[in-house]
């Protein structure tokens, strides 16, 4: 079998870094954690931590723990000493000798060492700002390039500290793999080196080239059976894992086969020469691209909240309209992503607000708290945004509006057959404008019972899910007090129940 369309050495870096990367290891819950310091447990009364199994402090894209690597925990408080020098606040931020050190023996601790000594959490402010400005950012993403680099590693020698990368792209299985199933598999595996170094991995591709596992599927069978479940019956962290991987390679597959009349087709394009440019070289002065601030941030963006992102780019295929997520900040402060899309015109923010537009062949950066959205009787959502005091329509979108194509899965040549099905299905479920709801029937439809779980789990988690509970409660407490005083009367009734 020949492939007509193999995955690109950029393509399988730009899949350990966004499918590996963003949505399975550098973000919880839609937001982006990877420029922040993070700790993979509870942290409980007085501070006191509870890691989960050996996780101590870590960050980045592709999440470095520093209790398994000392010496980055070393080149963090460096490079901090070197910002907070440059800040005119250095005299509050600078770490005298003895906090330099207190604090990096807090950062170097294992997750054992810090149950074994009760350890209390430090004190993470000054170092998330460090993290979060422009040098904290060139710091991780510079750990995120090595890294990827490793787990992409390939040489021509065989049996020279093959990557499970090197050895998967030798197997028939990979070879004669379409590139969409390549992504699955290059996903899968480069995850589960990141997760269990040489543990779990040469086992599995032992079992590829004897030919007992022939396909992504089955390879995906045999990971989930690694570990039991959890004691509450949620997956084990390696399920999980390459759960979350594989929901980052479905946005991945949707990129790379998006028509070329989708304006995220080409901002795909341009990050994929270079998918490893970084968000602050991506900002930077660029005479052969002006707009690669704005279509890297795009992308990284899509791969935070993969199920509403293939939504979006489904829409942007078809050039049809999506109305999805409030810029309003919930109950409780969080928000919502937002995905708008009006023919080949769009606007999309993340779960932090931050966001960009793509309206008439223009780029423009933005943030959820400067748009106001207006629902119309006549159906149309519009998008206000607020600049300098005023008011102004930024998109407006008409979901009686005919597609300005046919959907991109039905045109010759441009899908694999079994992507376009998996395409078709999430176009059938975009009905809401709450992502949750779409989430939980896009999954329902697909029969997807993993991610069905995951979409009530966000919901419930979310502020609109805990109030939904919170009405539910108060409505049967309702029900419950008006049975009660009604129970001599509904008594008589015989075969009379309450609804």
């Amino acid at each position: 079998m020949t492939n007509s369309n193999p995955l690109t050495e950029n393509e399988l870096r730009a899949a350990a870094y966004f499918a590996v990367g963003v949505t399975s290891e550098g973000s919880i819950g839609g937001r982006d954690v990877a420029y922040r310091l993070s700790f993979a447990g509870n942290v409980g009364a007085g501070g006191r931590m509870e890691p989960v199994a050996n996780s101590g402090y870590s960050f980045g894209t592709l999440q470095i723990d520093l209790g398994q690597h000392p010496e980055v925990a070393r080149d963090l408080l460096n490079g901090y000493q070197r910002w907070a020098a440059m800040q005119p606040d250095r005299a509050a931020l600078e770490l005298a000798p003895n906090q330099y050190d207190a604090t990096l023996v807090s950062l170097q601790r294992t997750g054992r060492e810090m149950r074994a000594t009760n350890a209390i959490d430090i004190d993470r402010t000054s170092i998330n700002r460090f993290l979060a400005s422009d040098d904290g950012r060139a710091f991780v993403h510079g750990l995120d390039t090595e890294h990827v680099n490793r787990v992409t590693a390939i040489d021509a020698v065989v049996g020279n500290r093959d990557s499970a990368l090197e050895r998967l792209q030798r197997t028939d299985l990979y070879r004669e793999a379409t590139g969409h199933d390549q992504a699955k598999l290059a996903g899968m595996f480069m995850k589960l080196q990141n997760q269990a170094g040489q543990g779990r991995w040469p086992g599995l591709l032992d079992r590829i080239e004897m030919g007992t596992l022939t396909s992504p599927a089955e390879v995906k069978t045999a990971i989930d059976g690694f570990l039991p479940n959890q004691r509450n019956g949620n997956p084990d962290y390696l399920e999980s894992g390459a759960d979350n991987t594989l929901r980052g390679i479905s946005v991945l597959n949707a990129l790379r086969s998006a028509g070329p009349d989708n304006p995220l087709a080409t901002a795909w394009t341009n990050v994929l020469e270079n998918p490893l440019v970084g968000p602050i070289a991506a900002r930077g002065l660029n005479a052969a691209n002006s707009n690669l601030g704005f279509e890297y941030d795009t992308v990284r963006s899509l791969f935070l909240t993969p199920e509403q992102s293939l939504r979006f780019i489904t829409a942007l295929d078809r050039g049809a309209s999506l109305a999805e997520g409030n810029p309003e900040r919930q109950a409780g402060g969080s928000r919502q992503p937002g995905f708008y899309v009006s023919g080949n015109d769009f606007v999309h923010w993340n779960r932090s607000g931050e966001g960009q537009a793509f309206i008439g062949g223009q780029w423009r950066s933005l943030h959820a708290q400067d748009l106001t959205r207006v629902r119309n009787t006549d159906g149309t959502t519009e998008l206000a945004i607020n600049e300098n005091g005023q008011r102004s329509t930024l998109l407006r979108v008409d979901p009686r509006m005919p597609s300005l194509r046919a959907d991109a899965s039905t045109q010759a040549g441009t899908r694999e057959a079994t992507f376009a099905e998996e395409r078709r299905v999430v176009v059938k479920a975009a009905t809401f404008e709450n992502p949750f709801l779409n989430d939980m029937l896009a999954a329902a439809i697909a029969g997807d019972g993993a991610g069905t779980r995951r979409a009530m789990d966000a919901f419930a988690r979310s502020n609109e899910g805990m109030a939904f509970a919170q009405r539910g409660a108060e409505l049967t407490a309702n029900r419950q007090a008006e049975g009660q005083t009604l129970q001599p009367q509904a008594s008589e009734q015989s075969g009379f129940e309450r609804g």
